[in-house]
């Protein structure tokens, strides 16, 4: 929850300075790189987590990151900003915010879908263009298998939950043979 709490707030400053840069997709797309670069390589993040290594070797790090990455000053500047608050943990969970707050000011649905197996990329075109009809934006659709669904799928945008699966198709079948409402 903190974690969340930080990540948001992070991210927030970031968003409000790419806005009033009217640079929320290019920072964004910082964003995403710096994201991508420090998963394949774990232990530089593990460096710039670590307080055995000094903060001046950090910021090192940090610059090289940046020149290497071609990043916005802007961006290079929140880095390190990150790494002198000791903050650099939540650039994950910074990066997913900041990706919500810029689908947001665009328009953009976020929606999560449930699936019990794997969509081929047809049936992926089909929902989110009927997604796109159902909530009149863009969308971007959130995969994830979860195979106790059987069949079907689930689909959550914000608070509306649309469940399509088997699994509730078939405890409602249930429900009406207990209550005898099955002739």
């Amino acid at each position: 929850m903190i974690r969340t709490i930080i990540a948001q707030k992070y991210a927030r400053g970031l968003f409000a300075a790419a806005k009033e840069e009217g640079k929320i997709k290019e920072y964004g797309e910082e964003l995403k790189r710096v994201g991508q670069f420090l998963a394949a390589s774990p232990e530089v993040l593990e460096a710039l987590e670590s307080p055995i290594y000094p903060p001046d070797l950090k910021l090192e790090i940090v610059e090289d990151i940046s020149k290497g990455l071609s990043l916005e000053e802007e961006v290079a500047r929140f880095l390190r900003l990150l790494v002198e608050k000791k903050r650099i943990q939540y650039i994950k969970g910074i990066i997913e915010a900041y990706e919500e707050l810029m689908d947001e000011e665009l328009g953009i649905a976020r929606v999560q879908v449930r699936v019990a197996h794997p969509l081929e990329e047809e049936d992926r075109n089909a929902l989110a263009e009927a997604l796109k009809k159902f909530t009149g934006k863009e969308v971007k659709l959130l995969i994830q298998e979860d195979p106790d669904l059987i069949g079907g799928v689930v689909v959550r945008i914000g608070d509306l939950v649309l469940d399509g699966s088997v699994r509730t198709q078939l405890m409602a079948f249930k429900e009406s043979i207990i209550k005898g409402e099955v002739a």
